[in-house]
């Protein structure tokens, strides 16, 4: 019950929330204006759009739970979503698979083998379980006095936890690592007076599957934004004080109207006692990709006027997946 009045109150907080608009109604109003080139200008190579390659091996599963082939293929759908990869065949990496677990357990780094991946994703199912639970019959009177009866209940109900690495190849040195645990439960009438029959392997399977569903989808946000498309500034328009930027990402690669993308450029910085010189992103600015879309561009809304007057020529975009409505409840009951 605590459960639905909080997945209720979020309900209501999101529906007098409010979006704001995507919609540029008219792109002749707004006027061409000429932007700086950033500092570092995308490379031919980094603009060509090469996709990274990525294997999914099954998760490893000494519970009995026969979900880790699912859990794979879940990640892969995920993975999919984001239109910015391409899935290996796992069949056709068995071998990458093989040194992925000697790194493991032996400590051993580097692959020599075919050259079929750029990442790999492995795991492990780390626990699995499945019950069954027998709630007695319970009566109760209104207020008008009439009598009720709840009748008896068998709840099955299964729990699993797993533990995932993304790993880049060849060096299979891991990039990130991700855990998530998730429960999920059904309820029926019994069917035989003060107990319930024992859990059958089906229905142990059945209820095991609903909660890695509920577990991949607890962490599939941060998964997508660890593929997420990335593209580049092409151009600025302003009409007012609104301003809108083209970019390298169209359709076929992820842009979405309503997709929240981040800004970025990148800054250069010597070590002042080694002399080594290193490179970060720094984030300029928000926005969110309007309903100009193409097959090669889309154009997106910067609010922020002054982060706007910041960005230049060549500076990064990169697409922010977030939880969904449906994800938020989804974590809050499972």
């Amino acid at each position: 019950m605590k459960r639905l009045c909080v997945a209720g109150s979020v309900i209501c907080l999101l529906m007098l929330t409010g979006c704001a608009s995507t919609e540029i109604k008219d792109m002749n109003a707004y006027n061409k204006v000429t932007l700086r080139e950033t500092d570092k200008m995308p490379s031919k190579a980094s603009l060509s759009g090469i996709k990274p390659r990525i294997v999914v091996f099954e998760l490893a599963d000494k519970k009995g739970s026969a979900a880790g082939d699912q859990v794979a293929d879940a990640i892969i759908k995920e993975l999919n979503d984001t239109k910015n990869v391409t899935i290996v065949d796992r069949t056709l990496a068995e071998k990458l698979g093989q040194e992925i677990t000697l790194a493991e357990t032996k400590g051993r780094s580097g692959y020599t083998g075919q050259d079929v991946a750029d990442f790999a994703i492995s795991g492990k199912i780390v626990s699995a379980l499945a019950g069954i639970q027998y709630s007695a019959p319970s009566s109760w009177t209104d207020d008008k006095g009439q009598a009720h009866v709840n009748p008896a209940t068998c709840t099955t109900s299964g729990k699993i936890s797993y533990s995932i690495k993304l790993s880049q190849i060849p060096s299979l040195t891991t990039v990130n690592t991700f855990d998530a645990e998730a429960s999920s439960a059904n309820t029926q009438d019994a069917q035989f007076f003060l107990y319930c029959p024992a859990i059958t392997p089906a229905a142990a399977k059945g209820i095991l599957s609903q909660a890695a569903d509920a577990a991949v989808r607890k962490i599939h946000t941060a998964l997508k934004n660890q593929f997420a498309p990335s593209g580049y500034i092409l151009e600025r328009r302003i009409k007012d004080k609104d301003n809108i930027f083209k970019i390298s990402i169209g359709r076929p690669n992820g842009a979405n109207e309503g997709l929240k993308i981040q800004i970025l450029t990148i800054t250069t910085d010597t070590h002042a006692l080694t002399g080594v010189t290193s490179t970060e992103q720094v984030k300029l600015a928000d926005g969110v990709i309007s309903n100009q879309i193409g097959d090669s561009f889309s154009y997106v809304i910067v609010s922020d006027a002054a982060a706007a007057d910041k960005i230049r020529l060549g500076d990064i975009v990169k697409i922010q997946f977030e939880n969904s409505f449906g994800d938020k409840v989804s974590n809050m009951l499972h």
